[in-house]
């Protein structure tokens, strides 16, 4: 008879001569914890669909008519993915094969002065930050706005302030690090009228402004030396104000839907059928056409002529046009 160790020892062999024909039954199986089977189950890095350009049904029928319209130059759509897409016109040809990144929809649009080679931003509900490359600095204030020449304007208030570089002796001054080194100092803007809101500037002495007190707001637009009212909005929330390049029109969101205006007569213009729930608006470089995006499409049409508007499948929550 065997001592007892010795079955022990039989046991424990016979015991890991089963594990082994299990383990060689199941393959190269591996239990669902294994670090091999993660690494296996990990899709591969591919761009989310979400970011690559929309495809644009009956493209060849809509570019003929965007051609006979005489529409051209590169759309820029920001869509509800925060991705911005640059369409081209009037062939309809995606410029990139991706969506790039768009402005942050969290926070407000940052303006831009190449003039100056600033950037300014909305960082707080009080609170503007404007920057360059080297260079960044914040203070009190809401809507800042460059005008055309490069100096940063703001509302502080509810009144119009200019960082201008014709600062009084005494005066306590800042260095703004853009394209160059320049002393300035808040300075208030003559001619604008109280309690402004949101404010574009059109030239070096115009621009536009939603101004008034909570529940009566309206548009007014400076041009040439004289004040026009626009547009008065009673109950409903005036906001979201852009102006076109050579500050002809102007847009705004009247009740959360965009509105066009002609800076030359009061009144909003018409806007093309289907389009009265629209959310963005820009024009093209020369002020010749307009692109309106609404809920479901964009449409594109000279700026007199909304009844001759060019319909794309598309959606956009901003627009630009270069």
């Amino acid at each position: 008879m065997r001592p007892l160790g010795t079955w022990v020892v039989i046991g424990a062999l016979a015991l890991i001569g089963l594990f082994a024909a299990r383990d060689a039954l199941r393959g190269d199986e591996a239990p669902a914890s294994s670090p091999a089977v993660q690494t296996l189950a990990k899709p591969p890095d591919v761009p989310p669909a979400a970011a690559r350009p929309p495809r644009i049904a009956h493209k060849d029928r809509l570019a003929a008519e965007l051609q006979e319209l005489g529409a051209g130059g590169i759309v820029y759509l920001t869509g509800v993915n925060c991705r911005r897409y640059l369409l081209g016109l009037p062939a309809l040809v995606w410029t990139t094969a991706q969506g790039l990144p768009g402005p942050d929809c969290a926070r407000g649009r940052p303006v831009v002065s190449e003039r100056s080679g600033l950037v300014a931003e909305q960082v707080g509900a009080e609170t503007i930050e404007v920057s360059s490359e080297i260079w960044s600095f914040r203070f009190r204030g809401f809507s800042p706005a460059f005008k055309p020449g490069g100096t940063l304007t703001f509302v502080r208030d509810g009144r119009v302030f200019e960082w201008t570089s014709a600062c009084p002796a005494g005066a306590a001054t800042v260095t703004f690090r853009g394209l160059r080194e320049i002393d300035r100092c808040p300075r208030q803007v003559r001619g604008a009228p109280p309690l402004v809101q949101e404010l574009v500037w059109s030239g070096e002495n115009d621009f536009a402004v939603i101004a008034g007190p909570q529940g009566v707001r309206a548009l007014l637009v400076q041009r040439d030396g004289r004040a026009i009212s626009l547009f008065k909005s009673v109950g409903a929330s005036l906001s979201g104000l852009v102006a076109s390049p050579h500050g002809r029109y102007f847009g705004a969101r009247v009740g959360g839907s965009m509105f066009v205006f002609d800076s030359r007569r009061p009144g909003n213009l018409a806007l093309p059928s289907g389009a009265e729930r629209s959310t963005a608006v820009t024009w093209s470089p020369d002020e010749r056409f307009t692109a309106l995006a609404s809920q479901s499409s964009i449409y594109v049409y000279p700026g007199d002529r909304p009844g001759s508007a060019v319909t794309l499948p598309l959606t956009a929550i901003e627009l630009d046009w270069r």
